[in-house]
C-alpha cells in the first residue's frame, strides 16, 4: 500500500478495506486529518448520473461501487445553507476518507488529541478519520458542496449504528464495546439485530435518524439541468 494519499486515490481501484483503514488511522494519529490532493486524481461525479441521489439526514448521497470486503465508494452532496441541518455525529462502524470535488463548505472533525478542528474546504481538500470519530460537514450559503466518500465499510442508513450522537455512542461503547468496533461486512446484520434487541429491552437508547424534509426543490433543479444536457 502506498503511504502517499495522491497515489492511493489515483489507484483507488486496487484499494482494499484493510489498506484504507490502516492508512486513515495512521494519518489521523499523526494529526493529518486535513490533507490536500491534486484534483486530477479525483473522480467526476457527473459520470454517475444514472445512480439517483438519496435524501438522508443532512445531505444527498449515492453509493456507486461496493467491494466484497465492504470497501465502498460514493458521493455526498451538501445543499446550500445546510449548516443549520448539520450536527456533530459519529459513524461507529466505518472509517471515512472524504475528498471535496465541487463547491465549498466547512469541515469539523475531532483530532487524535481530542480537540475539534475546523477548516473551510474546497476542491482538492481531503478529510479523513477512523470509525467513531465526531465530525460534521456543511455546504456554503450559496452553492452545494459535492464530495467523494470512501467508506470502510458502507453501512446502510437504516442500520441502527449508521449514525449516532457522540454522547449515545460513548454510552453504548462503555457497556457493549464489542458492538461498536469495526466488523466484517457480513456481521453488520447481526450487530443491527443485537442493537435492536437491546433497545427493545430498554438497555440502550438510540436517536431516530430522520430523512431530511428539505432539498426537493434543489433536486428538481438538478434533474432539470440533467435533462437539458441530453
Amino acid at each position: 500500500m502506498s503511504a502517499n494519499l495522491t497515489d492511493l486515490l489515483a489507484n483507488r481501484g486496487d484499494l482494499t478495506r484493510a489498506e484504507l483503514d490502516k492508512f486513515v488511522l495512521s494519518q489521523w494519529q499523526q494529526g493529518n486529518h486535513f490533507l490536500r490532493v491534486p484534483t486530477h486524481v479525483l473522480p467526476n461525479h457527473n459520470e454517475f448520473e444514472s445512480v439517483a441521489w438519496e435524501k438522508i439526514d443532512c445531505m444527498l448521497t449515492k453509493i456507486v461501487m461496493q467491494k466484497a470486503d465492504g470497501l465502498s465508494f460514493g458521493f455526498d452532496m451538501f445543499p446550500p445553507k445546510s449548516a443549520a441541518k448539520g450536527d456533530v455525529h459519529v459513524h461507529p462502524l466505518s472509517s471515512r476518507l472524504i475528498s471535496v470535488l465541487e463547491g465549498f463548505g466547512t469541515a469539523i472533525v475531532q483530532t487524535h488529541k481530542g480537540k475539534m478542528a475546523r477548516k473551510e474546504v474546497g476542491p482538492g481538500d481531503v478529510i479523513l478519520f477512523p470509525h467513531a470519530t465526531p465530525h460534521c460537514f456543511w455546504g456554503a450559503e450559496d452553492e452545494p458542496m459535492v464530495v467523494e466518500v470512501v467508506l470502510g465499510p458502507y453501512v446502510p442508513f437504516e442500520h441502527s449504528l449508521h449514525t449516532l450522537s457522540p454522547k449515545v455512542a460513548k454510552a453504548i461503547a462503555a457497556v457493549y464495546p464489542s458492538l461498536m468496533k469495526p466488523c466484517a461486512v457480513d456481521e453488520l446484520e447481526l450487530i443491527d439485530a443485537n442493537i435492536v434487541s437491546l433497545k427493545a429491552q430498554g438497555l440502550i437508547e438510540l436517536e431516530v435518524n430522520t430523512v431530511m424534509d428539505w432539498g426537493d426543490e434543489f433536486l428538481a433543479v438538478m434533474e432539470t439541468e440533467g435533462e437539458s444536457t441530453l
